[in-house]
C-alpha cells in the first residue's frame, strides 16, 4: 500500500448511500409538476377528485384547492407552497419510481 492510501479516511456509509439516492433519483425519475395547479391536479387524480380530502391535507380550505385547480389562484402562500412541495415529494417521486422499475 502507498502512503497516499494508508491517509485517505475511508468513505462514510451515510455518504454513500446519499450518493446512491442522488443516482437513482437522476434515472428513475421524471420531474415533478412545478406550478401549483399542476401539483393540486396531480394530488386530486390520486385523491379521485375529492377536494375536501385534498385541502384536509394540505391544512387549506376546500374552496382554495378548487381555486387552484381552475388556475384562479397561481402563487400559493409560503406555508400552502411548503405543504405542495413535502406532498409532492413524498408521493410523486416513490410513484414514478416504481413505475419506472416495473
Amino acid at each position: 500500500m502507498s502512503n497516499d492510501e494508508q491517509q485517505r479516511p475511508a468513505p462514510r456509509r451515510g455518504k454513500v448511500l446519499e450518493a446512491l439516492a442522488r443516482a437513482e433519483q437522476k434515472v428513475f425519475t421524471r420531474p415533478a409538476p412545478k406550478s401549483a395547479k399542476a401539483q393540486v391536479k396531480s394530488f386530486l387524480t390520486r385523491a379521485k377528485g375529492s377536494t375536501q380530502a385534498l385541502a384536509e391535507r394540505l391544512g387549506v380550505s376546500r374552496r382554495t384547492v378548487e381555486r387552484y385547480r381552475a388556475g384562479k389562484l397561481t402563487t400559493p402562500q409560503k406555508r400552502l407552497q411548503a405543504a405542495l412541495v413535502q406532498e409532492t415529494e413524498s408521493e410523486w417521486q416513490p410513484q414514478v419510481r416504481a413505475q419506472a422499475r416495473h
